[in-house]
């Protein structure tokens, strides 16, 4: 490390009026950012070190949990205390190799080793073992070459998640416009359209837990649906639950088994999330869940559940947590247009939803073949380097 790093030392004699940039390490490898300003008088350690845009520094005490970075333009200048060790890239390494080196895990177990302690939580960070620790880098037009290869997987994992978020802003924006008779009812009733109970377009099913004792009633065919299962989905479909139930465990308690493509939705702590199921399946009394009554209706319930989360929290009572009876959903006025229209528009918000899904799935696969890469190619084994370069190229 020693042959690539120089520690530097630049000590600043606070000036008690003086108005000073304080920066910090993030844990898990986020980086260099602001800690704030103060004046020389406001800082407690007087010991401070000017850090330099392109500066690498180490916190001494979160090393070991990737508390290190580069330090970025806009904080040129800014200063540290002697819990931080602050080194200067020599000529042999190229800046953004180093950025990607010191996200590697490679990297990672080098700093781990290099502390001392029984506990991660406490570990001594020993700075000559780490300086005088061998690695194996590529001569610098190879790490030129490996930090643009793994700066394009960037660029383009970026650019995806832009179109996600862009793409969610504009179906966020189109549910608000196009729901909004439904989601403020003072609003006048478009011509053509009509006010009408829930329960007119699909029936309420609620849920139930069979008693969690007897294993008869456990681990069956039957999905079994709890609000965990469907906040942290990747898209608007579920098929599988952590829990199951058997036939006899469904019979025990009064939930009912919902047919494929209803709207599984959330009544109860998480109001209003929702998911369409794609497999026969059963939940837990926290769902108040829709079944469609015209299978054309199906994508216009699910947009329209999105639009009135609010109306939903606002209908909804508790003390623990906030909950709606399954009356309420069935008797929530809401304002529709005619079939063929609800149609129509429930297709169109899925073909959206369809567009997000793929974009999301490409930025997945491309953050699963830049951390292959970071492995193979920030391992220190340069054994198979050139060969891994080849499929690069191809």
């Amino acid at each position: 490390m020693k042959d690539m790093l120089d520690v530097i030392e630049r000590p600043v004699k606070l000036l008690d009026s003086k108005s000073y940039q304080l920066v910090t390490a993030k844990r898990s490898r986020g980086g260099i950012v602001s800690r704030g300003t103060l004046r020389g008088d406001e800082i407690r350690v007087k010991q401070q070190f000017e850090v330099r845009s392109g500066d690498f520094i180490l916190s001494n005490r979160q090393i070991a949990h990737g508390g290190c970075g580069i330090v970025p333009p806009e904080l040129d200048g800014a200063v540290v205390s002697g819990e931080y060790t602050v080194l200067r890239p020599k000529p042999m390494l190229d800046l953004r190799f180093l950025h990607y080196l010191s996200h590697s895990a490679y990297f990672q177990q080098i700093c781990f080793h290099s502390g001392v302690g029984v506990h991660v939580e406490k570990l001594v960070f020993r700075l000559q073992d780490w300086l005088n620790w061998q690695i194996d880098v590529p001569p610098l037009g190879e790490q030129q070459r490996i930090a643009a290869v793994l700066a394009e997987f960037d660029n383009a994992i970026e650019a995806s998640q832009y179109l996600i978020t862009a793409k969610q802003r504009k179906k966020r924006f189109l549910i608000g416009q196009f729901f909004a008779p439904s989601i403020d009812l003072n609003l006048p009733i478009p011509p053509g359209w009509s006010r009408v109970r829930c329960d007119k377009l699909a029936k309420v099913v609620g849920g139930s837990t069979p008693d969690t004792k007897e294993p008869a009633y456990w681990g069956g065919h039957i999905p079994w649906c709890t609000p965990t299962d469907i906040t942290n989905l990747p898209s608007r479909y579920i098929s599988t639950t952590a829990r199951s139930l058997t036939q006899a465990g469904v019979s025990a308690c009064s939930t009912s088994i919902l047919p494929a493509r209803s709207i599984v939705l959330c009544s109860r702590a998480s109001v209003g999330e929702s998911a369409i199921n794609t497999v026969p399946m059963c939940t837990n009394q926290g769902f108040q869940s829709l079944v469609p009554k015209q299978e054309g209706d199906l994508y216009y319930l699910y947009y329209l559940m999105q639009g009135c989360k609010r109306r939903l929290v606002r209908f909804s009572a508790g003390s623990t947590f906030l909950e709606f009876p399954g009356r309420e959903l069935a008797q929530m006025p809401i304002v529709i247009p005619s079939s063929a229209e609800r149609e129509k528009v429930g297709r169109m918000f899925a073909a959206l939803d369809d567009e997000i899904d793929l974009i999301s799935a490409r930025a997945f696969a491309l953050r699963e073949q830049r951390r292959g890469l970071m492995q193979r190619l920030l391992s220190g084994d340069s054994k198979h380097y050139w060969r891994i370069m080849e499929e690069v190229a191809v």
